[in-house]
């Protein structure tokens, strides 16, 4: 009995020696494994840039897109000395740089400061050589090729080759076409993912820059494994990568290069500071081309800043005779003349003031329908002192002059026209063939419009819709309808300005089969000093129509500088015949044949 208490004890005792060992080893365990000492780091944070939309144009081209630039750095700790040279051959032969490039880089490590140990490699590398880098930086990483080290922190690391995305690249595919209406941007450092990035800063790309610009960067953050990948499970984070939306015009890019190259075409006689040219579709008030003489590279854009200008919309002028078909439908509509009326214009002179007012058709007399037909400023004269100060200004703003036109560009002007409490009869004389007052192309171009829109106003857009999330959203909550005019009204202004073209000053436009009207002007420059001699804006703006379609077409030549040219209808006027032309050529515009006679 006793020596069986003996052994009991004996092994109650081991069992408690052991329970204690056992309790020492896991102590000293966790104390080792949480103290700090040299272990490997096993967390990735990885970020992917989610990129800005594209902007696409009616004939599906897209002519800014957005693209990825990488960065290849290492930290020089990583790679033995005697492996550098085979690491560099490797990484040529991935990323396809040149010999050149391996050079250069040769020569920057040399002169690279001591302790100073991340080494940027390239910087401008495209999505295809990042591709080929990753793959060669993972197999390196799994045969062992980089060595450990101790970080700053005492951690133990091997950081190896890596392939960062750094930037955000945009990119013009068209160069300068569509310009100064598609804008640029500029480069900002995202600050979340320290990433730099595009946000706009003209044109389209400032005006819907909130959809353009990517709404989520992807995100994924875990242990890694031996590979250097991150292992997704439960404990990792993953974020959705949302790119910015697609933005679809109305433009057609194959029409605005047409237009473009016309325009140089025809500067090259005119040698104009600008020609501006827009078409709209008259019924949807869509912008079907918007060109511009002053165009530029958004990728590589120059000193002369003005040129970034959308002179369409920021660019305010007087617009001289375009102006006297809003002041003649006003004096219509109040009744203070009648087409037939028998007007009064002196000859072609007359005395204003101290100026003398002389027209280009010397005529004693003219209906008031033909004041408009011949551009007669004597006439217009006696029609528009008819009008109180209050209906001459109404009937302006009546058609949106003072005011924006609503159009999707950012830094549209308003324009001026006078108070009428101050406007004084030599004034008001004035403004009824265009001076005194202050308008944008945009704001003529839709103000025309109505002619050709059976009264209605209608506000001009360049873009129709955007895609994001799998669907598409039209863009028409912005859009003004707004029945101006009645349609009696319009369609009487309407055949008064083909009369213009058939009977009148647009001769020169004239188009066999095509419906044509519009209305030429011509007005001085003013500058500080007062208004300039050899200084003239010239403009048409009218309407091309045939059987099914409608569009208003607008002209602006700045200071042609050619002599004799600043007339419109030496300048202006042909612009509008080519720009006729094209659309016909380009199957906008299909004549009608004397085998299929329609009326509008």
């Amino acid at each position: 009995m006793q020596e069986y208490k003996k052994n009991r004890v004996s092994k109650v005792a081991f069992a408690y020696c052991m329970a204690l060992l056992f309790m020492i080893i896991f102590l000293s365990s966790t104390f080792f494994l949480t103290s700090k000492r040299h272990i490997p780091n096993t967390e990735k944070d990885q970020y992917s840039l989610a990129l800005r939309g594209n902007i696409i144009t009616k004939d599906n081209f897209t002519i800014s897109t957005s693209k990825q630039i990488y960065r290849a750095e290492i930290d020089l700790r990583s790679i033995n000395k005697d492996k550098f040279d085979l690491f560099l051959k490797l990484f040529q032969i991935y990323s396809g740089v040149s010999d050149k490039e391996i050079i250069t880089i040769k020569k920057r490590i040399q002169n690279q400061k001591k302790h100073s140990y991340n080494f940027i490699l390239s910087q401008n590398l495209d999505s295809k050589q990042a591709s080929y880098l990753k793959d060669l930086a993972k197999k390196l990483y799994i045969q062992g090729f980089f060595k450990a080290f101790t970080n700053s922190i005492g951690k133990v690391e091997t950081r190896g080759l890596n392939i960062i995305e750094h930037e955000e690249d945009r990119i013009y595919m068209s160069h300068d076409s569509f310009t100064p209406a598609i804008g640029y941007t500029k480069v900002v450092l995202d600050s979340e993912s320290e990433i730099l990035k595009n946000v706009g800063v003209k044109g389209l790309e400032k005006y819907y820059d909130q959809c353009l610009s990517p709404l989520q960067n992807e995100r994924i953050q875990g242990l890694k494994d031996i590979g250097g990948n991150i292992i997704l499970n439960l404990n990792s984070l993953q974020q959705k990568k949302i790119n910015g939306c697609d933005l679809y015009l109305s433009v057609s890019l194959k029409l605005q290069k047409s237009i473009e190259r016309a325009i140089d075409e025809r500067n090259e006689d005119l040698k104009a500071n600008e020609i501006i040219v827009g078409v709209m579709d008259s019924r949807t008030g869509k912008i079907l081309a918007l060109a511009s003489s002053r165009r530029y590279d958004p990728e590589n854009r120059g000193k002369d800043l003005s040129v970034l200008n959308a002179s369409a919309i920021e660019y305010g002028y007087e617009a001289g005779s375009v102006i006297k078909p809003f002041i003649f439908i006003t004096a219509l509509k109040l009744g203070k003349t009648t087409l037939d009326e028998i007007i009064n214009t002196y000859g072609g002179s007359y005395k204003l003031g101290r100026f003398t007012i002389r027209d280009d058709h010397k005529m004693s007399k003219m209906t008031a329908e033909e004041v408009i037909r011949y551009s007669s400023n004597i006439g217009m004269i006696q029609i528009a002192q008819r009008l109180s100060n209050i209906e001459i200004i109404t009937g302006l703003k009546i058609f949106n002059f003072g005011d924006k036109s609503g159009i999707d560009l950012p830094y549209e002007q308003k324009g001026e026209i006078p108070n009428p409490k101050h406007l004084r009869e030599i004034e008001k004389s004035v403004l009824s063939y265009g001076y005194g007052l202050k308008t944008t192309f945009m704001q003529l171009l839709a103000a025309y419009n109505v002619f050709n829109n059976n009264g209605v106003y209608i506000t001009p857009r360049l873009a129709e819709k955007y895609y994001q999330d799998g669907r598409f959203v039209n863009l028409d909550n912005n859009i003004r309808k707004e029945t101006i005019l009645s349609s009696q009204s319009a369609r009487l202004m309407q055949r008064i300005l083909i009369d213009v073209i058939e009977k009148g000053t647009g001769r020169k436009a004239f188009t066999k089969g095509v419906i044509l009207g519009g209305k030429t002007g011509t007005a001085r420059i003013a500058e500080r000093q007062g208004y300039t001699s050899n200084r003239y804006n010239a403009s048409f703006f009218g309407f091309a129509n045939d059987a099914s379609h409608a569009y208003t077409v607008g002209v602006l030549v700045r200071n042609p500088t050619k002599p004799y040219s600043y007339y419109a209808a030496q300048s202006a006027l042909p612009m509008f015949k080519d720009v006729v032309d094209i659309l016909i050529n380009e199957d906008f515009l299909k004549p009608i044949t004397d085998n299929n006679q329609t009326k509008k």
